[in-house]
């Protein structure tokens, strides 16, 4: 009986030291992308949540994906005015001889002080990929994700944003 109590308190506070991921729509790709594929990512605007900005929480999430794309590709361009329209970046791909825009947008984003209250960090991401020349989508994804109950101090959104995103990009190849 001690011996059950012991296994079952420990696979309860293990469960509090895992992030955890979750997609809440996908749009599987249209047509697998190669190594030849080039990108233009798209700088999202800042997360927030309610009235409190995140500044650099955009550039942070660009950079995840930048990163998530070049383990596929050799060739990848970051956008430099945040909140960029599709058809603009559509047209810089176009301009720059890019194959695909990759265009992120930040819907939600809360940076909690889960050591004390409690309440795990959070992000949602809208990810889509599409055609430069046509603008047509290739695919898309809505995806959220929430730290680990079980920290000291130092997580932070920004540290949920590489497996989401690779988990994207990787799909798409």
């Amino acid at each position: 009986m001690i011996r059950f109590l012991g296994l079952l308190l420990l696979s309860l506070s293990l469960a509090g030291c895992v992030s955890k991921y979750r997609v809440d729509n996908y749009e599987k790709p249209s047509v697998h992308l190669n190594r030849t594929s080039s990108f233009y990512v798209t700088l999202p605007a800042d997360g927030q949540y309610g009235d409190t900005a995140y500044p650099g929480s955009g550039a942070a999430a660009a950079h995840a994906v930048r990163a998530a794309l070049l383990t596929h590709v050799d060739k990848v361009v970051t956008g430099a005015v945040a909140n960029e329209s599709l058809e603009s970046a559509l047209a810089q791909a176009k301009q720059q001889g890019l194959s695909h825009v990759f265009q992120t947008s930040i819907l939600n984003w809360e940076d909690r002080a889960t050591e004390w209250s409690g309440i795990p960090d959070k992000i949602t991401l809208k990810l889509a990929v599409y055609n430069a020349q046509s603008g047509e989508m290739v695919s898309s994804t809505i995806t959220s994700a929430s730290s680990k109950w079980g920290t000291f101090g130092g997580d932070h959104p920004q540290d949920l944003l590489p497996v989401p995103t690779k988990t994207f990009a990787d799909q798409l190849f």
